[in-house]
C-alpha cells in the first residue's frame, strides 16, 4: 500500500532538492527573499503611510530595493517608518553577506575544480603523454629539446597523480621548458571519459607510459588496457593515432600490438638487453647510442635528394658536408642501413642520414679531397672466444645471456655471480639453449668484498654489473654503486676489457662515473628516448629496430689502424672513403687521450683534418 506524503514533506523536499544545486539554487533562493523581504517592507510602507513615497508604488518600491543594499533610509523618513526601514537593512546586511560568501565559494569550488585538472584540453597537433613514471622527465626534456624550433608547441599529461602536484615535480626536475607548454590533466588513461579530456583525436603523438614499482606482467597489462581503449573506445574508433608505447616483456608485445592496432609498441627489455650486450663488448657504445637517441646533439633524419637518383649509395656518402648517410627508406616504407654501395638510388626513396639540424642538410658544393695514400685495408683476425662475467641478476639477465651467445666465438664463457635464489633455476633452463657459450653460475653477494676478490675480475675480457629489478631503484643502484666502487679498487687499473653497469635511475649515472667504469647503461631511459624519437618520426622505428636486429647494421667501433695508415694527416673524408672500401659507412671516431669524458665525436665535418684518432665508429653488417 502506498505511503501519504503530506504536503508539508513534498515541500520540504523540493526545497531540499533546489539547495542540493550548489551555488546557483542558493543564489536562486536569496534572490527569491530579498524580492520577498522588499515587497513587504513596500507594502507596510503603503499601509502605514500612504503618501510616504507621493503615493506612487513603483517609486516606493524601488526605494525600497535601493535602501536594502545601500543600508540608507531616506532622509525624509518620519519615525514611523524607522523601524521599517531599519528591518530592511538588516534583512539587506543578510542577503549581501550571504551573496558575498556564496559567490566566494562558488569560486573557491571552481578554482579547486581546476587545480584537480579536470577541464577538457582544447589542444590541437600536441603531444600526449598516458600515465606517470620516472621516464616521464625524460620524454619531457627531449620533448622540449625537439619543440625549441616550434611556434606553439604543447605537450599534455593524463596521469592518476595530483595536477599540482606533477606540476611541481616536473619543475623541480627540469626547470624552464622554453617555447613548450605543459598541460596537465587528473584522471586515469584507462578511463575513456578521462581521454576524452586531452583531446586525442587531434593530437599529433602518443606515447604510452607504464607506472613505476609495478611488475612486468601488471605495467604490460596497464599498457595494453591504455592501448585498448584508445583504439576501441567509441570516442577514438576508426581514428589514426600515431601511438608509441613498450612492454617490458617480449611475449606481450604481439598481444599489446593487436590491442592497440597501428601502434608501435617497443619490446624495452629486449632493447636494454641488446643494448648492454653491444655496449659491454665495445668500451663507450653507449655514448654513440646517447647522441644519437636523443635530441641534443645529432640526430637522424629522412630526406628526398633529387640530383642522387639513379647514383650508387656509395655516392652519396660524400655528397654532404655536415652530414653522414646511414642508409636508404625505401619508397614500400623498409628501412636498409648500410646498403651495399653499389645499391641505385630510385626515384622515392629517401635518405637515412645523420646531421645535427634539418638546416644543415645541403650538397657540398665541391668534391671532397680524399688521400688514398692513408688508407689501407687491415684485415681482423678470427674472433677468439671471450669471457664475461655478470654480477647480480634481474628478468633481462637470460635475455643478456641469450644475445651474448649471438655475438661471440664458440668456447665463450659466462659467469653469473648472485645471491638471488631464482637466477640459479634461470641458469639451468638457459643452458642447453646456448650454442656458443658455456654459462656457469654462483652464489654470492656482489657487495662482499671477499666474494669479488676470489673471481680474479681482471681475467674476464669484459664484466656486466647488473641492477636488482626486485628492489626499489634507490636500493638496487646504491648496490651497484656499492659493487662498482670495490671492483674499481680491485682492480686498480688492470683489466678486464670493459666494465658496464646497469642503473635504473638516469640521476645515479653521475655517481657511477666517479667509479671510472667504462659505460653506464640505464635501460628505461634508452627506452624513453627511443619512444620520443619515434613519437616525432614513425619511419624511425624501422631504423632503430635494423640497428638492434644482430642480422642487420650496427654500430662498431674499430681500431683506425683497419683503415688508416698510422701517423697520416688526413679528413673525415678519407675516413668515409676508407670505411666505404670495406662496405661500412664512417659516423664518427673515438680519441681515448682528447681531455673530454668520452673523446666520442659524431658526425665532423668532412674537410676537417683529423686529430690522431684511435678507433673509428662505423655502420656494419659483420
Amino acid at each position: 500500500m502506498a505511503r501519504k506524503v503530506s504536503l508539508r514533506a513534498r515541500l520540504r523536499y523540493w526545497f531540499d532538492n533546489t539547495m542540493s544545486r550548489g551555488t546557483t539554487g542558493l543564489i536562486g533562493w536569496l534572490a527569491v527573499a530579498s524580492f520577498g523581504l522588499v515587497l513587504l517592507v513596500t507594502v507596510a510602507i503603503e499601509i502605514v503611510d500612504p503618501s510616504a513615497m507621493d503615493g506612487d508604488p513603483l517609486r516606493v518600491l524601488w526605494t525600497t530595493f535601493v535602501t536594502a543594499f545601500s543600508l540608507s533610509a531616506p532622509t525624509d523618513a518620519g519615525w514611523i517608518l524607522l523601524p521599517m526601514w531599519f528591518v530592511l537593512a538588516l534583512g539587506g546586511i543578510f542577503v549581501a553577506s550571504a551573496l558575498i560568501g556564496l559567490l566566494t565559494s562558488g569560486i573557491n569550488r571552481r578554482l579547486e575544480q581546476l587545480r584537480k585538472g579536470r577541464s577538457a584540453v582544447l589542444e590541437r597537433d600536441h603531444t600526449v603523454v598516458l600515465g606517470w613514471s620516472d621516464q616521464i622527465y625524460t620524454v619531457i626534456t627531449e620533448m622540449v629539446e625537439a619543440n625549441a624550433s616550434r611556434r606553439r608547441a604543447a605537450v599534455v599529461v593524463l596521469a592518476e597523480q595530483d595536477k599540482v602536484t606533477m606540476e611541481d615535480r616536473v619543475e623541480h626536475r627540469i626547470g624552464d621548458t622554453g617555447r613548450t607548454r605543459l598541460i596537465f590533466r587528473t584522471g586515469s588513461p584507462l578511463d575513456l571519459k578521462d581521454l576524452e579530456m586531452v583531446n586525442l583525436n587531434e593530437a599529433r603523438s602518443i606515447i604510452v607510459l607504464a607506472p613505476d614499482g609495478a611488475t612486468a606482467e601488471d605495467a604490460d597489462a596497464y599498457v595494453l588496457k591504455t592501448l585498448l581503449a584508445i583504439n576501441k573506445g567509441p570516442a577514438f574508433r576508426g581514428r589514426p593515432h600515431h601511438v608509441v608505447a613498450a612492454v617490458r616483456d617480449s611475449r606481450n608485445r604481439a598481444v599489446a600490438k593487436l590491442a592497440g592496432g597501428d601502434a608501435i609498441v617497443l619490446d624495452g627489455d629486449d632493447i636494454g638487453a641488446r643494448l648492454i650486450v653491444q655496449t659491454a663488448r665495445q668500451s663507450k657504445l653507449s655514448v654513440v647510442y646517447h647522441d644519437l637517441f636523443d635530441f641534443g646533439g645529432d640526430e637522424i633524419y629522412m630526406t628526398v635528394e633529387p640530383s642522387l637518383v639513379g647514383r650508387p649509395f656509395a655516392q652519396a656518402l660524400l655528397a654532404y658536408k655536415q652530414c653522414c648517410p646511414l642508409g636508404l627508406l625505401l619508397a614500400d616504407g623498409k628501412t636498409v642501413l648500410n646498403p651495399p654501395p653499389g645499391t641505385m638510388i630510385s626515384p622515392g626513396d629517401r635518405i637515412v642520414l645523420l646531421a645535427r639540424d634539418d638546416s644543415m642538410i645541403t650538397l657540398a658544393t665541391a668534391p671532397f679531397a680524399v688521400d688514398d695514400t692513408a688508407i689501407v685495408h687491415g684485415v681482423r683476425g678470427p674472433a677468439a672466444p671471450e669471457s664475461t662475467l655478470i654480477l647480480g641478476w634481474n628478468r633481462r639477465a637470460a635475455r643478456i645471456v641469450e644475445q651474448l651467445d649471438v655475438y661471440v666465438a664458440a668456447g665463450s664463457t659466462v659467469d653469473v655471480v648472485t645471491d638471488r635464489a631464482d637466477a640459479t633455476p634461470a641458469v639451468g633452463r638457459l643452458a642447453p639453449r646456448l650454442r656458443r657459450l658455456l654459462i656457469r653460475s654462483k652464489a654470492g653477494d656482489t657487495r662482499d668484498r671477499g666474494v669479488l676478490e676470489t673471481l680474479d675480475v681482471a681475467s674476464y675480457h669484459n664484466v656486466i654489473v647488473l641492477s636488482d629489478d626486485d628492489l626499489d631503484a634507490l636500493t638496487a643502484d646504491s648496490r651497484v654503486l656499492v659493487t662498482l666502487l670495490h671492483l674499481r679498487d680491485i682492480l686498480a687499473g688492470r683489466g678486464p676489457g670493459s666494465i658496464v653497469s646497469e642503473m635504473r635511475d638516469d640521476r645515479d649515472r653521475a655517481l657511477a662515473q666517479l667509479t671510472k667504469a667504462d659505460d653506464f647503461v640505464v635501460s628505461e631511459q634508452l627506452v624513453s628516448l627511443l619512444m620520443t624519437q619515434i613519437s616525432e618520426n614513425r619511419h624511425l622505428e624501422s631504423v632503430f629496430a635494423d640497428l638492434f636486429d644482430a642480422d642487420g647494421a650496427e654500430i662498431y667501433i674499430r681500431p683506425a689502424s683497419y683503415y688508416l695508415r698510422a701517423g697520416a694527416t688526413i679528413t673525415f673524408a678519407t675516413v668515409v672513403a676508407a670505411a666505404a672500401r670495406r662496405g661500412e659507412v664512417a659516423i664518427g671516431y673515438r680519441v681515448t687521450d682528447s681531455g673530454d669524458e668520452h673523446g666520442v665525436v659524431l658526425n665532423p665535418d668532412k674537410e676537417q683534418v683529423m686529430p690522431p684518432i684511435d678507433r673509428v665508429i662505423v655502420l656494419s653488417s659483420s
